[in-house]
């Protein structure tokens, strides 16, 4: 070895909050380019899922960042809602994800007020099959009644 040159390569860690969570992002920057060497923004808070190729979604009601498996849609408002914070009710045999119970208390409200058949398609799996269950058993009522 000839000769050495002494290279700075500054490490930089920032913290970034969100209501109840902090996300730590550290990297090495180099002129342009960087390193990164802890991503915490890009990883789920409930099961630590990270990486590139993966989608995350930013609760609102709570601070969390969370992984498409974390993460549904809030029934009331339309809006996403991490499993952590949600707030769960069952409506026609499906749960039903909330940001709070003044959010569950509307949408009871407004599924009492609601027809049969808007109350069934809630559960579109479930209304399938009671139409193909009533079909099943009209078909085997023809039958046996001779008229099949």
């Amino acid at each position: 070895m000839q000769s050495i040159e002494p290279v700075y390569l500054p490490e930089v860690r920032h913290t970034t909050g969100f209501q109840e969570y902090t996300y730590p992002y550290e990297y090495y920057a180099a002129g342009p380019s960087r390193v990164t060497a802890e991503d915490g923004i890009h990883r789920c808070v409930h099961c630590d899922t990270s990486g590139g190729d993966e989608a995350y979604t930013y609760c609102s009601n709570c601070g969390a960042i969370a992984c498409d498996s974390h993460t549904k849609t809030e029934r009331l408002e339309q809006e996403p809602v991490c499993t952590g914070c949600a707030v769960t009710e069952r409506f026609a045999l499906k749960i039903k994800y909330f940001y709070d119970e003044e959010n569950l208390e509307a949408f009871r409200e407004e599924y009492a007020a609601m027809p049969i058949h808007e109350k069934a398609m809630g559960n579109k799996v479930l209304a399938g099959g009671g139409v193909i269950a009533m079909l099943l058993t009209l078909i085997g009522l023809l039958v046996i009644g001779g008229v099949i």
